[in-house]
């Protein structure tokens, strides 16, 4: 069945302010073709009629379509922020006793808002029934039924310390059931973070939490929301963005405040600095180790679950704890695999941390620099990228991750004709390298140059066709591109460019 996304596509960018293009088009064309088989409707035009009347199924829709990737004690050195500065300076000057209302929009399965009430446990123990009330609001309700059943499997944790899994967590052999006392205290709300209203519940919010949500949303989008938080802010409240996005998110609605090296918007006028105290939670246990990578895509065009082509996001330095701890060591006790499986996970402060330690021991290692300026495209951090691919170039002349990374620095800073000759440069030196040819396509296409878009696009199409897919060449960066979304791609492009050419040739 042959399904036309532009409809869907605005329906849900209308609604929920999502934005699906790349790899989000072929994940919508697939749940689009589940819905349609399970509503036994003949037709996607059938299909979106009733898609428009029904909230129930365009639930049932979003519930497939958004990433829920998340886990305990996720960068830590905001919660410590939250535990040691935000928190006792907001209990300092109430003036009731009523509780700090903590809210995590975005809160997915749960993960977020239940850390935030162990960490503050830690510090404040059966106190924290009086004086805090904790809410988690997400648009996903499958989530949300996870997030109550509070059940977690062992992924969701990824370096938490064993005592405080015991303390808070009973294991039952297959999954860990978050304790009654921290369970209880979080409150999960159905939540469009577009909505024109809010449940009452979310209103008069202290600190909110919206971390690692907006990469998958527009400047105007991310605008829209950053208003909505605020309204649900008290005039003293702060709203708390994850530490890789938080700058890229100074859009002029709520002041930016630094504070420690961490960055926050502050609703009203800051406040005085409060002493800070010795950690009552040791948030050092927290940095999470290696683990198995979930599946990975990296694709162009800020598709979903993505990292060198989803929205950049600005850059945050590694934690001191965090390069203390591999600094300490007179020599690396990790490997280059460790570094790639951070960068899959898009943990780049941890990955950085490493890469300089790499770096200090051996300054010209290609795949150490190949790394570092994938994390730095990520970060958006467009030249220093440019400046570490082509040091890697220095030592491997024909590194195809390097003139890739080069490419799709141009192409994110719009420099149209370089990046072409980037991915020109990748092609000759492979000519398999079949993702350079799919960008090429993308830059031929979106600059009217229809014939050469279609010809890398069918050559695309035929190398992945190939009963043994070639290799691309492409030997470090995390890039685990499954090959029938890219085959996909190329096709539903394909198909679109008989309409565009039709189109720009009646102008």
């Amino acid at each position: 069945m042959i399904i036309d996304l532009e409809p869907f596509k605005k329906l849900i960018k209308q609604r929920c302010g999502l934005i699906l293009e790349g790899l989000g088009e072929e994940k919508l064309a697939t749940v689009l073709a589940q819905r349609i088989t399970v509503t036994k409707f003949g037709t996607s035009v059938e299909y979106y009629s009733y898609l428009q009347g029904s909230s129930d199924e365009f639930q049932d829709l979003i519930n497939l379509l958004t990433i829920n990737e998340t886990y305990f004690f996720r960068e830590v050195e905001q919660l410590r922020l939250l535990t040691e500065r935000l928190v006792p300076r907001l209990l300092m000057q109430r003036e009731d006793s009523r509780p700090l209302r903590i809210l995590s929009a975005g809160c997915s399965s749960g993960e977020e808002p239940y850390s935030i009430v162990m960490a503050l446990h830690e510090k404040y123990g059966d106190g924290v029934s009086c004086l805090f009330s904790f809410a988690g609001g997400d648009i996903d309700t499958q989530a949300l039924a996870k997030a109550r059943s509070g059940r977690y499997s062992e992924f969701s944790f990824r370096g938490v310390a064993a005592d405080i899994k015991a303390r808070y967590f009973d294991h039952d052999g297959w999954t860990y059931h978050l304790k009654d006392e921290i369970r209880s205290r979080v409150e999960f709300h159905e939540m469009n973070l577009c909505a024109e209203e809010f449940p009452a519940a979310l209103h008069g919010c202290d600190i909110i939490f919206f971390r690692n949500v907006s990469i998958y949303f527009d400047t105007p989008t991310r605008r829209i929301i950053q208003q909505n938080l605020a309204s649900l802010l008290k005039d003293n409240g702060y709203l708390v963005i994850g530490t890789a996005e938080t700058i890229a998110n100074d859009l002029g609605v709520l002041p930016l405040v630094e504070e420690d090296g961490l960055f926050y918007f502050s609703k009203g006028q800051p406040s005085p600095p409060v002493p800070a105290a010795e950690p009552v939670f040791d948030f050092s246990r927290h940095v999470p180790p290696r683990v198995a990578a979930p599946e990975y895509s990296d694709m162009p065009e800020g598709s979903s679950g993505m990292s060198l082509c989803s929205p950049p996001v600005v850059p945050s330095l590694p934690t001191p704890e965090l390069v203390a701890s591999v600094v300490a060591l007179p020599d690396p006790c990790f490997t280059i695999d460790e570094v790639q499986q951070h960068c899959c996970d898009k943990r780049y402060d941890e990955a950085m941390a490493l890469i300089v330690i790499l770096l200090e021991h051996n300054p010209g290692d290609v795949s150490s620099l190949l790394l570092k300026a994938h994390i730095q495209l990520n970060r958006r951090e467009f030249e220093l990228a440019e400046a570490s691919a082509r040091q890697a170039l220095q030592t491997d002349p024909w590194s195809i991750d390097a003139f890739v990374l080069l490419g799709l620095a141009a192409k994110w800073r719009e420099l149209i004709g370089e990046a072409v000759r980037w991915f020109k440069q990748a092609v000759y030196a492979r000519h398999e390298c079949w993702l350079a040819r799919y960008y090429l396509a993308d830059l031929y296409r979106a600059g009217g140059e229809f014939d050469k878009a279609r010809r890398e696009y069918r050559g695309v199409l035929q190398l992945l066709s190939l009963s043994t897919v070639p290799d691309n060449g492409i030997k470090v960066l995390p890039l685990a591109v499954a090959h029938s979304e890219l085959r996909f791609l190329c096709a539903h492009q394909l198909g679109k460019l008989g309409d565009q050419q039709r189109m720009a040739g009646r102008k």
